[in-house]
């Protein structure tokens, strides 16, 4: 095979050592530095942890003379795991089957979680967290808001990874270098190539006057996702000057750049100066020759006809034109290898005022390692992806298992999830972040190894709340310490796909397609709509996302701008938010197909109302709140009015308890 497709991390990456920290005016961030194995701390009451991170967090708290409160009851707890795993509420009957079991908790736990982490539902949940990170859209945005009719595979892909638990290293790599990567088979090929989206994924101006300016702006986008969303570091911010708070200079930053400087991205959309590079990747006709990688991906007929070269190959990069606004099977973004080139330093990020190129991939941020060497025809993706999957990289562990404990406990470790250098804050728990981002590592990079450690924690079956929890005097009320665990609002996915959930309107098939169209004209704004809205039935992640035309619905409830890389979602309080529950046409519809499906039953409405405080909030009605809700009832029989079983079930829905999770 040849060395340079290799995929051979640890034999490379362990014998990088780190640059040396010399005289620099930016001192090296803690996040710099080589993860440290620490050693467990001693604790008093060792009897209390159930995984060793308990031991962590259990040490700190004793330090500081605290108590953690005590756990959660099962019905919460399992409502909890269900929507972070799911995204979804627990069934009735999952409810009773856990409460009912007769298992020791660490049995019966390990039981619901390890169910819920095979359940098809965990990638669509997941996968939305990613897509959070790395801006996804189905259109470009900006002056000519043209639609990306193939987003959609990569946010399938994304959810597939996540379902077959893909290693993380591999996640990294995939969305990096899929298309240098080795493959057996067409399959295989499709699935590396169709991760390189990521890159593909960028919200830029098309009607941009200057084609080296629309370049650079696109290397820039790329640079600050893959940066951010892999290492929690802000390199695009050395652009036009040496950054200001991280120890990485203007020649670091045109160092990575020649890197997608030397690839060429493929979305299906052209600046309006280079209509000839528009096109898709057809991952069935980037097949690498036999002779290319000394290696066979399947029979000679699997090739196109005509091929005999690589560079046939990549003229195949733009096919015909299409007539995402019919789909082909066939196609995908992505990025594919380009004319390798160093990409000189814009002085003050003006493109036509440059300086030499350094080389490709030649950085010297102190504290961090040295990228491979990188072949002369060669982009550099595939290095790069070597050098930020490696398990010795001080930051890419260390930031995946923040943002796993964010989603997890509300919090990271970290609380800035997308920047860990100067300007971030300061973990929490530091030796705790390397004892997991090592187990992380050593564990094979598996996601769900690692969420199933979390959860099957004491830390996480801890309960919410606490007389003591609103003390404004508690010596932690903050919670830093995580003596508790934290309410975390519900965001519009989980809130919207649960409301269809209990109407019987979720239709959990994935859509097929694309579900964005749109025209678009020279000096006018293209005109982009999806396919799919709000009302539709499928789960939320499969409705598109338009930059510039986020449903009104979704920005209520916080949902990231797309042009934004955003980690960690904004929690507002505000009152369109309570206007929705109140009277928005979409839920007075969806509380009377719930209302009717309790009246169904016919039972009694003592027994409606246990029915109906189940059902939506997984629990049994207090007597006070029964005695409330026959009140509301009064003379109706179980086939009675049904107006008044609409507001009830109206009222139960906008309840904290409901948009909330405990």
């Amino acid at each position: 095979m040849n060395a340079k497709a290799a995929w051979i991390l640890p034999a490379l990456m362990l014998a990088m050592a780190p640059i040396p920290a010399a005289e620099y005016e930016n001192p090296v961030p803690w996040s710099y530095k080589p993860m440290q194995r620490p050693a467990l701390p001693e604790v008093k009451n060792a009897a209390w942890s159930r995984d060793d991170l308990d031991r962590f967090i259990l040490a700190r708290l004793e330090k500081e003379n605290l108590q953690p409160v005590g756990d959660a009851s099962r019905e919460v707890w399992i409502r909890r795991a269900s929507f972070d795993l799911r995204g979804l509420p627990p069934s009735q009957d999952e409810v009773e089957a856990f409460v009912r079991d007769p298992s020791a908790d660490d049995d019966a736990f390990a039981k619901v979680v390890d169910a819920f982490l095979q359940s098809e539902r965990f990638g669509e949940r997941w996968a939305r967290h990613w897509l959070d990170v790395v801006h996804y859209a189905d259109s470009i945005g900006r002056v000519w808001n043209a639609p990306f009719l193939y987003a959609f595979r990569y946010r399938d892909w994304v959810i597939d990874s996540f379902n077959t638990d893909k290693p993380y290293n591999r996640f990294i790599a995939e969305q990096i270098a899929g298309d240098l990567l080795p493959a057996k088979t067409v399959a295989q090929r499709r699935e590396q190539i169709t991760g390189t989206g990521m890159l593909a994924l960028g919200s830029l101006s098309l009607q941009e006057g200057s084609y080296e300016q629309f370049i650079l702006d696109q290397v820039d986008d790329q640079m600050d996702v893959t940066s951010r969303a892999f290492l929690g570091l802000t390199l695009s911010c050395a652009r036009c000057h040496d950054h200001k708070t991280e120890p990485v200079s203007q020649k670091d930053y045109y160092a990575l750049a020649g890197i997608f400087y030397s690839s060429r991205t493929l979305s299906g959309l052209a600046n309006r100066h280079d209509m000839t590079r528009a096109g898709y990747v057809d991952p069935e006709m980037l097949v690498d020759l036999p002779t290319a990688l000394n290696e066979s991906v399947g029979p000679p007929q699997m090739l196109p006809a005509g091929v005999h070269s690589m560079d046939d190959i990549r003229a195949l990069g733009n096919p015909k034109q299409l007539p995402r606004y019919d789909t082909d099977p066939h196609f995908c973004m992505g990025v594919v290898e380009g004319e390798a080139r160093d990409c000189e330093l814009a002085v003050g990020g003006d493109p036509y005022e440059r300086l030499a190129a350094p080389g490709r991939g030649k950085i010297t941020v102190p504290g961090l390692p040295a990228l491979p060497p990188i072949a002369a025809a060669a982009s550099g993706r595939l290095e790069l992806a070597q050098w930020i999957a490696s398990p010795t990289h001080p930051l890419t562990a260390r930031v995946m298992v923040n943002r796993v404990w964010q989603h997890l406990f509300g919090e990271g470790i970290v609380r800035t999830v997308d920047d860990f250098g100067s300007t971030g804050a300061d973990p929490t728990h530091p030796e705790l972040l390397d004892h997991l981002a090592i187990r992380f590592v050593e564990g094979g990079w598996s996601v769900k190894g690692l969420i199933r450690n979390l959860m099957l924690s004491r830390t996480y079956r801890l309960a919410c709340s606490t007389g003591d929890a609103a003390d404004p005097n508690h010596p932690d009320a903050g919670n830093r310490l995580r003596w508790r665990m934290n309410a975390r609002r519900l965001e519009i996915e989980p809130i919207r796909d649960t409301l269809l959930h209990l109407a019987g309107r979720l239709d959990l098939v994935r859509p097929e397609g694309t579900q964005v169209g749109g025209t678009g004209g020279k000096g006018r704004l293209g005109i982009t709509q999806g396919f799919l809205n709000v009302e539709d039935p499928f789960r939320t992640i499969y409705l598109p996302v338009v930059r510039d035309g986020v449903p009104e619905l979704f920005s209520t409830f916080d949902f990231p701008g797309p042009t934004q890389i955003k980690g960690l979602r904004d929690v507002t309080t505000t009152a369109p938010q309570s206007l929705f529950f109140m009277n928005s046409p979409f839920m007075e519809d969806v509380a009377g197909e719930i209302a009717g499906r309790i009246l169904e039953e016919k039972k009694n409405p003592e027994e409606s109302v246990n029915e109906l405080y189940s059902y939506l909030l997984g629990r049994k009605p207090s007597a006070e709140e029964q005695a409330e809700a026959l009140t509301l009832l009064e003379g109706t029989e179980s086939g009675g009015d049904p107006a008044r079983w609409t507001t009830l079930v109206q009222a139960l829905l906008g309840t904290a308890e409901f948009r909330y999770v405990f």
